[in-house]
């Protein structure tokens, strides 16, 4: 995202090439979720204060407002005939390239669309307890102080904006991102894995060793000094040093810039110090307008006009082994690429290799945030 957001800044100064996106995955509710979180995060029918806290409810919370769960329900039904029936009424088909996919793809992500348009009960509180059981073993009923003696040995020296009752939060009942006074009564089912007949069958997708605050919730482009401001420290060198700001806020700072600047294709700077809303001008609604919106479709992506999409396309290959993909294809084609930690054996690919250019960029995530490794081999 933050990629598309520069490019956009770039763009309304020189020209850019077209940006083309291609994610490797295997696990179709992952790519499902792709779908999701980028069709609001360009839906423009949304203020962008309000579509931040959808993005980030649905990123990285178990339990989400009604009026988000809603919004999942509507984009699924979107995001199904979109895959199904090849709708393009409303311009998704301008940012998600469909053409590499298999009809057995198509019906699996549709499949996924659809259930999320469901009504029910799915026990997800009961699954991560279960996951969590599993995680802990023999040290579950410990595992408030285990998990405090992971935030003070994996996260607290890496982020400490990260505050310890707000991992704790996460880690013991799933709630990463809270804001005010809402309420989280309804279930996130994009962390629902269905299968068997009917979907009969459940698994859940959950993390619960990380959590989402590294995404976007550690740091941000320090575009004006009130951006400086987010990490300011009260008390330092007092031993009771905290951080006036959180990782929630950092977060929702980050989405609202990546929004602003793809939209306006300049950058996001705040007005006000410690207000993370303050740049946004006419498009910072008050508490009570967010509230009343009733925006929840996906007309937004066929009126959007200031923010044309042309230039930027996502291609998607459900597969995780490079020697599946098309080699006439793909051979000495990216220019750059991205592994994520937990891919970082395809390096010992050497189908791998082939698909880069002879100039191509190549970044790994480093396991530095995994809290489940130790010290030795995050060096």
């Amino acid at each position: 995202i933050k990629t598309i957001a520069k490019a956009r800044v770039k763009a309304s100064r020189q020209k850019m090439p077209m940006l083309n996106f291609f994610v490797f995955e295997e696990i179709h509710e992952v790519l499902a979720r792709h779908f999701l979180l980028l069709s609001i995060l360009f839906d423009q029918a949304i203020p962008m204060r309000q579509r931040a806290v959808i993005f980030l409810e649905v990123f990285g919370n178990l339990m989400i407002q009604d009026k988000t769960a809603l919004h999942i329900e509507e984009k699924g039904k979107c995001l199904a005939r979109m895959v199904l029936d090849g709708c393009n009424k409303w311009g998704l088909e301008e940012i998600f390239n469909l053409s590499l996919l298999k009809q057995r793809d198509l019906d699996e992500l549709g499949s996924i669309f659809e259930f999320w348009t469901t009504s029910g009960e799915h026990n997800l509180k009961d699954k991560r307890d279960r996951i969590l059981r599993s995680f802990y073993g023999a040290r579950y009923d410990r595992r408030e102080g285990v998990t405090d003696w992971d935030y003070h040995s994996h996260i607290k020296p890496y982020a400490s904006i990260i505050h310890p009752r707000q991992f704790r939060e996460w880690r013991l009942h799933g709630q990463a991102f809270e804001f005010g006074g809402a309420l989280y009564t309804s279930e996130n089912v994009t962390l629902i894995r269905p299968h068997g007949r009917n979907n009969s069958k459940q698994k859940a997708k959950i993390d619960v060793v990380t959590g989402p605050f590294f995404s976007y919730g550690i740091d941000c482009d320090r575009t004006n000094p009130f951006a400086d401001g987010l990490f300011d420290v009260a008390n330092k060198g007092t031993g009771a040093e905290q951080h006036r700001h959180s990782a929630s806020e950092v977060s929702v700072y980050n989405i609202v810039s990546f929004m602003w600047e793809i939209e306006n294709g300049k950058d996001y700077e705040m007005t006000v110090k410690g207000d993370i809303h303050s740049g946004l001008g006419n498009d910072s609604f008050s508490e009570k307008e967010i509230e009343s919106s009733s925006s929840v479709d996906c007309s937004g992506f066929a009126d959007s006009k200031s923010a044309d999409q042309s230039d930027l396309q996502y291609s998607i290959i459900p597969v995780s082994d490079f020697s599946k993909i098309s080699k006439k294809k793909f051979d000495n084609f990216f220019d750059t690429v991205f592994i994520s930690d937990c891919t970082t054996s395809v390096l010992e690919n050497n189908e791998f290799y082939n698909l880069l250019k002879d100039d191509a960029i190549l970044t790994v995530e480093t396991s530095r945030f995994n809290v489940a490794k130790d010290k030795e081999c995050k060096k």
